[in-house]
C-alpha cells in the first residue's frame, strides 16, 4: 500500500468523523431527540409519578444548530466514582479497558516513533536490497533493518521494556478493580441474589402425588434447617409469554390512541384486517381487546398453579448471605448430578427461557454450540481472504475482469479508494452481523444468566477476530494453504509470522480509522436510533421527545474489537511503530465516546461486578503471548539467532505472571468470600432489617409471566417493563 492509499483512507475517515460528530453536536441539542441521546435521563423521569417534564413541548431555539464540543468536557470530567454510582462496576471495568490502552500504547508510541522509527529509517536493507516489492512506508518498519545488524539488539530491549510495562499495568488494573469489587460487595444494599441460589437437577418425586415444590421444601428444612427462607419454582410458560407480548402492544397502542385528540383519531373497522365490519371507535375496539386479552392471561397463569406445570428447576432464598454462600459453592448430594446448585443472577439478569432447558442437556448443548462457533469461524476464512485481495491491485485481478478493472483504475482516485478503504470497510461490514450469532450460540448452548452469554459470546467473537481478521490477514492465501503452513512444519509457524506481519501493517491501519476513527463517531451518533425515533414521533407530535426503546452496552460486540487492537497493536509495536499513533486516537476517541454514552444513553441490563474483567485480562495475557512467540521467528529471520533464543523466557515469564494473577485476584471473582458475606448479615441484623429483608426476598423470583397484570390504562402511563433493556433487546454500533 502507498501513502496516498493511505493518506485516502485517513481522509475519507476524518471526514466522515467530524461530520458525524458535528451531526451528534447539533442533533443532541434539538428537544425532539431527547428520547435518543438523553435515554437515561427520560427513563428516570418517566419512571417517577409527578414527573412529566417529557410530555412538554420545549421551544425551539436557534443557538441549538450551532456545534458544540460542550459533550467532550463533560464526558472527560467524569470521575470513576461518578460512573460507578451511576452506571456500576461493569460500565466501569469496560472504560478501565480504554485507560488501559491509553497507558500502555501512549508509551509504546514514545519508544517506538522516539527510538524504533529513526533507528529503522536511517538502515539501509531495504535500498540494498531493491527488488523486493516493499511499500513507500517500510524503511520505518523493522524490514529495513540489515541481517543480524546490531541495531536488533534495541528492538530485543523495547521487547522486553513493553512486556514488563503490560504486565505492571495489567497488575494495576486487576488489582484496581478488584478492590473496587470488593468495595461493591460490601456497599451494596441488600438484592435478592445475594440471598438466593439456583438449584436445577431436583430428583422426581417418588409419589405421583407429590410436587418438585414439595420435595425442595424437605431437602433444604432438613439439610439447611436454620437459615432456609422460601422458594419459587420454574415454570415452562411459553405460551404465557406470547399473550404478555401481545398484551403490552395493545396497551402501548392505547396509550398513543389517547395521547391524540378525537379529531386525530380514526374510526376502524373490527372485520379481518379493518377490511370490513361496522366503524367503532379505536380505543373502545383496542380496549374490548386488551379485556379479552387480561382474561386468557389470568386462566393460563390460574392453570399453570392448579396442574402444577412445574419443572425441576427452583430458586432459593435463605434468611442470611452466609447460608447461600455455603449452599451455592458446595456439593449438596452424593450423585454431583442432582441438586445442582449456583449463584442466582439477578432476578433481571435471568435468561427464563432457558430455565427450561434440563440440566444434563446443557453438556450436549455447549457441543453443538462450540461446533456452530467453530463451522462460522471456518466459513469466514474465505470472507476475509477476498476482501483482503482488494488491497492488492494483483489479487483483484483473479476476481475481476480484466477490462472492467482497467476502466475503473483510470478514474482518478479510484486506486485509492480500492486499496484503502474498500477494503477495511467491506470487512466491518461483513463482520457486523456476527456478535448477535455468537449471542444466539451462547443462549442455545444453556447459559441461564444474560451476563453469562455476552460474556462467552464475546470470547467466540474475538477467537473469530484474532483467527480470520488477524492472523488470516496476515497469512493470507486459502484456508487450505494456511492448515498446510501450520500442520506440515509447526516449528516454523513463527518465521511464516514474521515474513507476513510487516506487509499487512497498512491494512490494520486502514481498518483502525474505519472502525474506531468513523465508527465510534458513529456509535455516538446513533443513526439508526434516531430514524427510527423520528419516524415514530411522526405519528405522535414531532415536536414531542418520545422514549421508544432503552438499550444497554452491548459488551459482547464492543469488547472483542478493542481486544482485536490491543493484539494488533502489541504485535506491531516493534515491527511497525507508525501504527501506534492511530492506535492511541482510538482508545482516546473510544473513551470519550463511551464514557459519554454509559452517561447518557446505555441503562445496564445487569450488574455482575465487573466479572468479565478476568476474561479481558487472560486475552491480553494470549496477545502478550502471541507477541513474544511471533519475534522469535522474527530475530530468526533477521539473523539474529541469539536473539530469537533470549526471547523464550519471555512467553513463560508471561504465563507466570498470568498464574500469579490468577493466584491473587481471581478467587474474588470466581466466589464470595465469608468474611464479607457475615459482615452484612451482622448489620443487617443489627439494624434490624432482616424482616423487612425477607419480606422482599420471597418474590423476588417469581416468573415474570406469573406477575399480576396491570390493566389500568392512564394517558401519561408508560408501560416501563417494555421499556427497560432485556435479552431480546441488545443495543449496537449502527
Amino acid at each position: 500500500m502507498e501513502v496516498s492509499d493511505l493518506a485516502t483512507s485517513a481522509g475519507i475517515n476524518i471526514g466522515l468523523a467530524i461530520l458525524f460528530l458535528v451531526l451528534y453536536s447539533v442533533f443532541r441539542k434539538l428537544p425532539g431527540n431527547r428520547g435518543v441521546y438523553n435515554t437515561r435521563e427520560m427513563l428516570r423521569e418517566s419512571q417517577c409519578k409527578e414527573g412529566k417534564k417529557q410530555e412538554e413541548k420545549q421551544p425551539f431555539a436557534l443557538e441549538n444548530l450551532v456545534p458544540s464540543a460542550g459533550w467532550v468536557k463533560q464526558a472527560w470530567d467524569l470521575s470513576d466514582d461518578d460512573i460507578l454510582q451511576s452506571a456500576g462496576l461493569d460500565a466501569l471495568s469496560f472504560l478501565r479497558l480504554f485507560v488501559f490502552g491509553m497507558r500502555l500504547f501512549s508509551i509504546c508510541t514514545l519508544v517506538g516513533c522516539g527510538i524504533l522509527a529513526p533507528l529503522n529509517f536511517n538502515d539501509t536493507y531495504l535500498k540494498d536490497h531493491p527488488s523486493e516489492k516493499n511499500g513507500s512506508l517500510d524503511k520505518l518498519t523493522i524490514l529495513n533493518i540489515s541481517q543480524g545488524s546490531s541495531r536488533l539488539w534495541f528492538h530485543l530491549a523495547v521487547l522486553y521494556f513493553i512486556s514488563i510495562t503490560a504486565y505492571t499495568l495489567l497488575y494495576m488494573e486487576y488489582k484496581n478493580i478488584t478492590i473496587k469489587r470488593l468495595a461493591y460487595l460490601m456497599a451494596a444494599l441488600p438484592q435478592p441474589d445475594q440471598f438466593s441460589v439456583l438449584v436445577r437437577s431436583i430428583p422426581k418425586p417418588g409419589n405421583e402425588d407429590e410436587s418438585y415444590s414439595k420435595e425442595v421444601e424437605d431437602f433444604f428444612q432438613r439439610f439447611h434447617p436454620l437459615h432456609y427462607l422460601s422458594h419459587q419454582m420454574v415454570f415452562p410458560a411459553s405460551k404465557l409469554q406470547s399473550f404478555l407480548k401481545e398484551f403490552n402492544k395493545l396497551k402501548d397502542k392505547v396509550v398513543s390512541l389517547k395521547a391524540k385528540s378525537p379529531e386525530e383519531r380514526r374510526p376502524c373497522r373490527v372485520g379481518f384486517l379493518g377490511l370490513y365490519g361496522p366503524l367503532v371507535d379505536p380505543i373502545e375496539f383496542y380496549t374490548s381487546k386488551l379485556e379479552d386479552l387480561n382474561l386468557k392471561i389470568r386462566k393460563e397463569q390460574s392453570a399453570i398453579f392448579n396442574r402444577k406445570k412445574e419443572l425441576p428447576t427452583a430458586f432459593v432464598s435463605f434468611k442470611t448471605r452466609w447460608e447461600a454462600v455455603v449452599t451455592a459453592q458446595t456439593q449438596q448430594s452424593q450423585n454431583p448430578m442432582l441438586w445442582v446448585t449456583e449463584w442466582a443472577p439477578e432476578p433481571r439478569d435471568v435468561d427464563w427461557g432457558n430455565l427450561e432447558i434440563p440440566y444434563e442437556h446443557h453438556f450436549f448443548r455447549g457441543i453443538v454450540a462450540a461446533i456452530g462457533a467453530g463451522l462460522i469461524t471456518i466459513f469466514y476464512i474465505p470472507l476475509t481472504t477476498l476482501v483482503l485481495a482488494l488491497a492488492n491491485l494483483d489479487s483483484l485481478y483473479k476476481f475481476l475482469p480484466h477490462v472492467l478493472l482497467e476502466i475503473l483504475l483510470k478514474i482518478p482516485g479510484v486506486k485509492q479508494v480500492i486499496q484503502g478503504y474498500l477494503p477495511a470497510l467491506v470487512l466491518a461490514g461483513i463482520l457486523y452481523g456476527l456478535p448477535p450469532v455468537f449471542l444466539f450460540l451462547s443462549k442455545l448452548a444453556g447459559y441461564v444468566s444474560i451476563s453469562h452469554q455476552e460474556r462467552v459470546a464475546a470470547g467466540k467473537f474475538f477467537h473469530l477476530l484474532a483467527g480470520n481478521v488477524f492472523l488470516v490477514g496476515v497469512l493470507g492465501g486459502s484456508l487450505i494453504s494456511v492448515i498446510n503452513k501450520f500442520s506440515s512444519e509447526p516449528r516454523e509457524i513463527p518465521r511464516y509470522l514474521a515474513e507476513s506481519m510487516p506487509s499487512k501493517a497498512d491494512f490494520f491501519i486502514t481498518y483502525i480509522l474505519t472502525t474506531g476513527w468513523a465508527g465510534f463517531p458513529l456509535e455516538i451518533l446513533q443513526s439508526g436510533v434516531l430514524a427510527f425515533n423520528f419516524m415514530k414521533r411522526m405519528y405522535v407530535d414531532i415536536h414531542r421527545p418520545l422514549l421508544t426503546e432503552v438499550y444497554s452496552l452491548p459488551y459482547y460486540r464492543q469488547l472483542p474489537h478493542v481486544l482485536l487492537f490491543v493484539m494488533v497493536g502489541l504485535t506491531y509495536s516493534i515491527i511497525t511503530p507508525l501504527l501506534l499513533p492511530f492506535l492511541l486516537v482510538y482508545f482516546i476517541l473510544g473513551y470519550i465516546v463511551f464514557r459519554n454514552q454509559i452517561l447518557h444513553v446505555y441503562e445496564p441490563a445487569y450488574e455482575t461486578g465487573g466479572q468479565f474483567w478476568p476474561h479481558v485480562h487472560n486475552r491480553i495475557i494470549f496477545c502478550l503471548v502471541f507477541l513474544q512467540v511471533c519475534f522469535i521467528g522474527v530475530f530468526s529471520v533477521k539473523g539474529l539467532g541469539k536473539g530469537s533464543l533470549l526471547v523464550i523466557p519471555l512467553p513463560i515469564l508471561t504465563l507466570l505472571f498470568n498464574a500469579h494473577c490468577r493466584q491473587l485476584f481471581y478467587p474474588n471473582f470466581k466466589q464470595f468470600n465469608v468474611e464479607t458475606t457475615v459482615k452484612k448479615d451482622q448489620d443487617d441484623e443489627h439494624n434490624g432489617l432482616r424482616v423487612d429483608l425477607w419480606a422482599s426476598i420471597r418474590n423476588a423470583y417469581l416468573h415474570p409471566t406469573l406477575q399480576p397484570v396491570e390493566l389500568d390504562i392512564h394517558e401519561n402511563s408508560n408501560n416501563m417493563e417494555s421499556l427497560l433493556p432485556s435479552s431480546s433487546k441488545r443495543a449496537s454500533k449502527v
